[in-house]
């Protein structure tokens, strides 16, 4: 029996890279093979679950517009506008 493993280089971005130290509670100058431990930890733990199928929610099309949100951005706007 041979004792044999591939590895792989990733590049992760730094928001991710962030989310890893806050996950795990490292910080964020963390040497990079801690990072990659501790990404390696996150797959073997999460393993299973992603062999299920991850569901994508669908945004609305952007031709419809939120009038309320668009009402109340207006309002905060018109209440600055009137302090200043």
């Amino acid at each position: 029996m041979s004792n044999s493993f591939s590895s792989r280089r990733i590049t992760i971005s730094y928001f991710a890279a962030e989310e890893i130290c806050k996950l795990f509670g490292l910080p964020l100058d963390v040497t990079s093979q801690a990072l990659g431990s501790a990404v390696e930890k996150l797959i073997f733990q999460n393993g299973k679950e992603a062999s299920t199928p991850i569901v994508v929610q669908q945004n609305p099309p952007t031709g419809q517009l939120n009038k309320s949100a668009l009402a109340a951005m207006a309002q905060t706007y018109q209440g600055k506008k009137e302090a200043a």
